[in-house]
């Protein structure tokens, strides 16, 4: 956080995605991905991608190398976001469940390219 020449606090933000953000989200959501509706789980693609047909869990986000610098008035309210293994562990504990802050990392998504990728490292295909 630094002062701008125009004396308003600035921070520097890194944005994250909800999977419902994404390209691939946007497209599931209009029905324009025909054949993956809304069934559990994924399928193995060709080369060990993964086929994303399933509703993401709620509370997943996306990181990405999309970055901005935002005055500090027009932050509404900070998360956080953990590792999956770490968020189901804070869940199960009475002190997390209810929690509306708290997030875990699904993966990253490129807003340019549209690309995502599993936190395993694994290509989302769309």
């Amino acid at each position: 956080m630094w002062e701008s020449w125009g004396s308003n606090m600035v921070v520097k933000v890194k944005w994250f995605y909800h999977p419902e953000e994404t390209k691939l989200g946007k497209r599931q959501s209009d029905g324009k991905v025909r054949g993956r509706g809304r069934a559990r789980g994924r399928a193995r693609g060709r080369g060990g991608a993964v086929t994303l047909r399933a509703a993401v869990p709620q509370n997943a986000l996306y990181q990405s190398c999309h970055e901005d610098e935002n005055d500090v008035q027009t932050i509404s309210h900070k998360c956080q976001v953990v590792g999956r293994e770490h968020y189901e562990q804070m869940t199960r504990s009475k002190k997390y469940q209810d929690r509306q802050d708290l997030y875990y990392l699904a993966g990253t998504y490129d807003p340019t390219t549209g690309r995502l990728v599993t936190a395993e490292g694994v290509p989302v295909l769309c």
